[in-house]
């Protein structure tokens, strides 16, 4: 059976709409979480800054989407239809996005990711499992040669996350960042398609968040 190219195990991934923006700024409004994933100033986010998310999202990336926990109606495929149309809806907990290289650009086949998960869902293995979602689109879909991710010093769990997931630590830009009263590095990492596929194994392992090791799978957390 062919893998659907927007799903995972526990999740689905939703095209970013203009009916979105109270959803964005939700996430805007959690500070930790959107300090975590972008080195803005610390100033509050207006309502309208929701709408130049979304075309960055739109003019800067090769894919941009929500992160979504399967509608409550999908759990209950016995249930009648019809009622709430907004029952049958994903229910969105974050974005991912692989940004795209300018133009001129474009033969070297890199991406970035870039991740925010509302923090009420944080810790539960979504973001992970969002992560190598989006490995398997760059790669299998997106025609990728290398993916890389950033981390912010003050995130050692993020930095080590992304070393579990098979990211190679390719760089440091020291003291890079001003938060919180002091300067911080700026983490990076990457990973190449023969290395995801080395990782990973076949693509049916990549959706279900397994990894080979040593001849046997074994489950990521």
């Amino acid at each position: 059976m062919p893998i659907h190219p927007w799903r995972s195990q526990r999740l689905v991934f939703t095209a970013i709409e203009p009916e979105d923006d109270d959803f964005l700024s939700s996430i805007q409004a959690d500070a930790e979480s959107y300090f975590n994933a972008a080195g803005f100033l610390v100033v509050p986010q207006a309502k309208s800054s929701a709408a130049g998310s979304r075309e960055y999202f739109r003019d800067k990336c090769l894919l941009a989407v929500k992160i979504c926990l399967p509608s409550p109606a999908s759990a209950q495929p016995n249930a009648a239809s019809g009622g709430d149309a907004a029952i049958s809806r994903p229910i969105p907990i974050g974005t991912i996005a692989l940004t795209k290289a300018e133009a001129n650009q474009s033969q070297h086949r890199n991406g970035s990711i870039g991740i925010n998960l509302l923090r009420a869902h944080q810790g539960q293995g979504y973001g992970s499992e969002a992560i190598r979602w989006a490995l398997r689109w760059g790669f299998r879909y997106g025609n990728l040669h290398r993916i890389e991710i950033g981390a912010f010093g003050w995130n050692q769990g993020a930095i080590r996350l992304y070393k579990r997931l098979g990211f190679v630590p390719e760089g440091c830009k020291r003291e890079h960042l001003w938060y919180d009263g002091k300067y911080w590095d700026l983490v990076e990492l990457g990973m190449l398609e023969s290395e995801w596929r080395e990782q990973y194994g076949d693509e049916e392992n990549a959706v279900a968040g397994v990894e080979k090791s040593n001849g046997d799978v074994a489950v990521k957390s």
